[in-house]
């Protein structure tokens, strides 16, 4: 018996030590036995000061087996003792010798015992992963998912999706294609990638696009919306779609012409739209027929000394006549095949229709689009969009796990988008956590293939952005809210956990802290997760690189633990100074 309980504060025990503290060993962060009559209760020593015992209450100990919360307090008769290193196993969580429980590492505290998750928990709900670079978040993660495929019986319905921010874990999992059981797909953006990063322009919808285009103002996206259903005008046989085109042009021409403006304005602008857009019908040199002569439309636009234009009333009649308001274009369904050039082309049609000439800020909102495209379209990106053969969204998502040479399925498939500038890193990861959700949500069976997406450098990506004003949603927020039910999780790992979206924080549901000391990192996770406690922080703020804080629902109680290194490891490790300078 370790002495008698003086206080008892919530759920804090105050010991009044009945033995020498200076005569033992260090026995802070060990677990005592408190014994009130018939129950049991569990506790963990948290510091001794002069002969005082504090003693933080964890759970109740009921018929052998260890249930982390207190539905009420022991009396301050009962009797503390140190716990039977036998029973740690069963309060920190051992192995259930089924698929149930996966192996995490062992405990900073008690000599060669294991520490085992909840492996149904530790993957079926969201997970965080935070600490300092060199704390061991990327070494401890890749030795987390090499303890679950050292597992057997895995099938092949696991689909771990990573987004790796610095090309680290092909090392650490390329081993899989040497196994029967497993496999493993690299996907980069260099030639010599195993395979090329890539997505089909026809599977992007409007807020894809506006990702893509980085639209920073709502009133944009009703031209990302036109332009998707002019698609179909340029992917069709012109002999389908001229009636239509032809309509989108006059009803521009239309509007200009009666703008009022003078007529060399009026003469510019016709001449400059016919000039790029025009059809074998509609166009500056169609013949406008009058009783005794023939002109061209380009003759009709003349304008004469006195800057007139004479026969505005007979090309506005002309071009009225090619009006119809019997549009046959479509929202694209990805059915049918498309290129960027194509989406160019449709929204320089989009343009048109909304009258970027009627006023400079519709022209700079609108034509912003355009400039960011042609630089997408004339950049090193292009090629990621440049898919030979049609694909639909089903097809395209599973094949992305199919290795090609083998036909066999990846259990693991690593996005390796190092070379991406931050933009288009932030643009494409968000392109696919979309696309991933959308096609677990139309799955007729809710959850049958579910994916496990992982971002290295979270904070990247998973930021209180601008998403929500300008299309409605960050696609992170809601599947941190909504991807439980449909199968697709989030792991987040990252290193400054204050820039991460606060909702999605606040869904995960088991954390993995690794050594964190900046005061607004801290403050934050303080915060925004409801299960932190002043333990944890102090425990987070002194942990050795490769142990962290391990709680949620995944875990009987909130654990140090010490993860062993991977094997093989992620080229992760920091640069050798000595090594380089001296060699």
């Amino acid at each position: 018996m370790l002495g008698n309980i003086e206080k008892i504060v919530n759920d804090n025990i105050y010991l009044k030590l009945s033995i020498d503290p200076t005569k033992i060993g260090s026995i802070i962060n060990y677990y005592v036995i408190i014994q009130d009559n018939k129950q049991s209760f569990i506790g963990e020593i948290i510091s001794i000061e002069n002969d005082i015992c504090h003693i933080k209450s964890l759970g109740e100990y009921k018929n052998n087996n260890f249930i982390f919360g207190l539905a009420k307090k022991p009396a301050l008769s009962a009797k503390v003792s140190l716990i039977n290193i036998d029973y740690v196993s069963k309060i920190i969580g051992n192995d259930t010798g089924d698929n149930h429980s996966l192996y995490l590492g062992t405990s900073a505290y008690f000599d060669n015992v294991k520490i085992y998750a909840s492996m149904d928990s530790l993957f079926s709900s969201h997970l965080a992963i935070f600490g300092n670079t060199g704390s061991g978040k990327s070494c401890s993660f890749a030795r987390i998912i090499q303890n679950l495929l050292n597992r057997e019986g895995i099938s092949d319905k696991m689909n771990i999706v990573i987004f790796d921010a610095y090309g680290e874990y092909h090392s650490a999992f390329s081993y899989l294609n040497e196994t029967d059981n497993y496999a493993f797909k690299a996907y980069g953006t260099s030639d010599d990638s195993d395979n090329i990063i890539s997505i089909p322009p026809w599977l992007l919808n409007a807020d894809d696009y506006a990702l893509l285009l980085n639209v920073t103002h709502a009133n944009q996206m009703p031209v990302i919306e036109k332009t998707l259903r002019n698609v179909d005008l340029f992917v069709r046989p012109e002999e389908e779609v001229s009636k239509y085109k032809n309509s989108i042009i006059a009803k521009a021409l239309s509007d200009i012409l009666i703008s009022g403006r003078p007529a060399s304005q009026i003469r510019d602008q016709v001449v400059g739209i016919l000039t790029k857009f025009y059809t074998q019908s509609l166009n500056l040199e169609t013949i406008i027929s009058q009783p005794g002569y023939n002109r061209t439309l380009r003759q009709c636009l003349l304008v004469d000394e006195n800057g007139k234009m004479n026969a505005i009333e007979l090309v506005t009649t002309f071009i009225k006549s090619f009006i119809t308001d019997e549009m046959s274009s479509t929202y694209p369904d990805g059915s049918y095949k498309y290129t960027l050039e194509d989406f160019r082309n449709a929204l320089d049609f989009a343009l048109i229709e909304e009258g970027v000439w009627k006023s400079e800020k519709i022209y700079d909102d609108s034509n912003t689009l355009m400039v960011r495209l042609n630089a997408l379209i004339s950049s090193e990106y292009y090629k990621i969009f440049q898919v030979e053969n049609f694909i639909d969204k089903e097809d395209f998502v599973k094949q992305l796990f199919i290795i090609k040479e083998t036909n066999k399925k990846a259990q693991i498939i690593n996005f390796n988008i190092s070379s991406f500038d931050d933009r288009m890193a932030k643009s494409m990861v968000k392109i696919y956590a979309k696309l991933f959700f959308n096609y677990a949500k139309e799955l007729e069976n809710r959850g049958e293939m579910p994916f496990n997406l992982f971002l290295e450098e979270a904070h990247r990506y998973v930021q209180k952005d601008t998403d929500i004003d300008v299309i409605g949603y960050n696609i992170f927020e809601r599947i941190s809210k909504e991807g439980r039910k449909y199968g697709v999780l989030l792991g987040l790992i990252s290193q400054r956990p204050v820039e991460l979206s606060d909702t999605c924080l606040s869904q995960c549901s088991n954390y993995l802290l690794f050594k964190i000391t900046h005061p607004n990192d801290l403050h934050y996770i303080e915060t925004s997760i409801p299960s932190i406690t002043p333990e944890i922080v102090a425990n987070v703020k002194a942990a050795l690189p490769g142990h962290c804080m391990a709680f949620g629902s995944a875990f009987k109680l909130p654990l140090l633990v010490k993860i062993d290194m991977p094997d093989p490891r992620p080229s992760s490790e920091s640069i050798n100074i000595n090594g380089v300078w001296f060699s």
